[in-house]
Formats: structure tokens, sequence, C-alpha cells
């Protein structure tokens, strides 16, 4: 096993360039989300957004940008994932996500109330790209592609008329590293692991600063077109399930005839437990993430911090079978 988990990669295969998009496909996550917000801006002040505090700080960052607040409702994790939301908030925004792709997570009565008292809805439908029948009212919604398969960029946009985009300067330093990345794992011992590892990084430190107003690059549209979504989800439920079968652990969702699994994260009684087990895993070059790194408006006494200390993101992915599967059981068995 040379790896498992960690950035996708691109193969050297022969894509067809498809011209005629099919969608409003940028750059990424944040940029669906700025665009979004610009375009709602057009229409209503916006003073404050109202969103799970459990979130990444790529999602808070374009409305601090547009010098909007952010007021969080609360996120707990009791044998299933919990929310504390004041009914009562004026909010000019709703962000609502389901969490890992699991349908148990979203709370759909809360958003009909928002909505009924004027709030606009904006769904992040990230983690819930392949859940099977979807249904959540909301005026906006996006999905970061990037996040489910081998694309270097990628978000699609719903409920957003077209917009003018401009192509990423820096899309390239990902396609590249993910080309080397694959050259690698098929062991072309020209390529050194470092040098994509810090491609990879460049481009994350670009995107943190430079996203607003850029569409998907080329090939990643092509490399999007050519997947096949059904079979992805097979695998990935399939993967799912021998974790689930083969674990004895606190998992955060249900693995429903719906659900369609970003990850099995795992819940720990302690950020102790959580990274020893995960330093374990690094060590059998089974790279596990968490999610996520603390944003940067947590404050001590929040709930929510037993989340971000204690889950553990256990990979699931389409890349890999029912031996791979085995092999992150076997090396958690050993560790815990």
């Amino acid at each position: 096993m040379k790896e498992i988990g960690s950035e996708f990669w691109i193969s050297d295969e022969k894509l067809v360039p498809v011209s005629e998009r099919d969608g409003l496909f940028v750059l990424s996550g944040r940029t669906a989300i700025d665009l979004i917000v610009q375009d709602i801006l057009k229409h209503i002040n916006v003073k404050n957004v109202y969103m799970p505090a459990y979130c990444c700080d790529s999602m808070i960052a374009p409305f601090l940008r547009l010098n909007i607040r952010v007021d969080f409702y609360d996120m707990f994790f009791d044998g299933k994932l919990k929310y504390e939301i004041d009914a009562d908030k004026n909010a000019d925004i709703l962000y609502v996500s389901n969490y890992f792709g699991y349908e148990n997570t979203l709370m759909e009565d809360i958003i009909k109330h928002f909505k009924a008292k004027g709030s606009i809805i904006l769904y992040d439908r990230t983690h819930s790209y392949l859940m099977k029948d979807e249904h959540v009212v909301s005026d906006y919604a996006f999905v970061s592609l990037r996040k489910w398969m081998g694309v270097a960029t990628g978000a699609e946009i719903e409920g957003l008329d077209s917009v003018n985009l401009s192509a990423c300067p820096y899309a390239e330093v990902k396609i590249q590293a993910m080309k080397a990345k694959y050259q690698y794992l098929t062991g072309d011992l020209s390529v050194e692991k470092t040098a994509f590892l810090e491609a990879f990084a460049r481009f994350g430190k670009l995107l943190e600063s430079d996203y607003r107003n850029y569409g998907m690059d080329a090939l990643s549209y092509a490399l999007l077109k050519s997947q096949d979504l059904e079979q992805m989800r097979k695998q990935r439920r399939a993967n799912a399930s021998y974790l689930y079968e083969n674990l004895q652990l606190d998992f955060l969702g249900e693995l429903s005839d719906k659900s369609c699994p970003l990850f099995v994260p795992v819940i720990f009684g302690s950020h102790a437990e959580r990274e020893k087990l995960r330093r374990a895993l690094v060590g059998a070059q089974i790279y596990c993430p968490v999610h996520w790194p603390k944003n940067s408006l947590i404050t001590p006494e929040m709930k929510v911090n037993q989340l971000f200390d204690s889950e553990l993101s256990l990979i699931c992915d389409q890349r890999y079978g029912l031996e791979e599967m085995a092999f992150i059981v076997k090396k958690i068995k050993e560790s815990i």
C-alpha cells in the first residue's frame, strides 16, 4: 500500500474537450459563496449571515470580506449531530449544510421557519452531492466538486444566472501537482513527493486570498463530465458499509439508503484519543483528515469545540476498494 487518502490525482488519459457547459461552474466553494452573496447584495442590504459553527475558515471568509457579520448557531454530538438554533434570530442569510453525505444532519423545519421569516436560504450541498432524493428548500445552492473527485478546480452554483468569469491564473499549479502525484504513485522514481506536496500547498495559499470571479478550468470540467457518478456513489457506499460493519466506533451519521458519504466521520472521547489514532494511521500511510482546523471565530465556551477536537474522517472514496478498507480497519484495531 503506497498511501490511502490525501489529495486526488490526475492520470495521463486523454479527454475530449467539452465546449458547452450545462451549468454555472466556478473555481471553488468560496468563489461560489462570494458570487452568491454579490448577487444577494444587488437586492437587499445584507447585515448578517446565520451559519453553522462547525465549518472552516474558507466558508466564512467571503462573508467577512464583504463586511457581513457572521453569527453562528452552535453544534455538538450526542449520539447524532445536534444544533442549538435561536428561532427568534434575525438572519438576512441562513446558511445550512448536510454533513458528510448523511441524510439525518439537517433540520428542514428550521429552514422552513427562517424562510417564512424572510431569510435568504443558502444551501451548501457540498457534502450531500451524491445523496439520493435530496429535497432542500433554498434560494441558492452550491457544491464544491473538488472534495469528491480528481478535479483541480470546480464548484457548481444553483440559483444564479450566468456571470462573467475569468480563467484562474494559477489553476495549472494544481493540475501539474495532481499529475505528478499520479506519476509518483505509479512508480516514476524521477518524481519527488515533496515537490508536488509543495505545489498543492502553494495552490491552497493562492486560493485563500485570490478566488473571486474565476471559472472552473477546462480540464477539470472535462474530467467532471467523464465521471460515472452512480458508480462513484456505489463504491463509496460499499466502502463505508465495510467500515461500519467492522468497526465499533461512534459514527457521526447513519448510513441509510439515501446516504452517500463524503467521508466516514467518527467521534472520539477526547482530542488525545483522536490524535493518537491519527498519528498511527499516518505511520501506515493512511491520511484521514479532521474537519476542520478550528475556524477563527470559535470561542472556548462553544459546544462545537467537541466536534473540532474529537472528529476524524475515515477515507471511503472511489479510489479504493474493500482491500484498502480492510487495511484501514486492521490498522485502527491495532491502534485503539
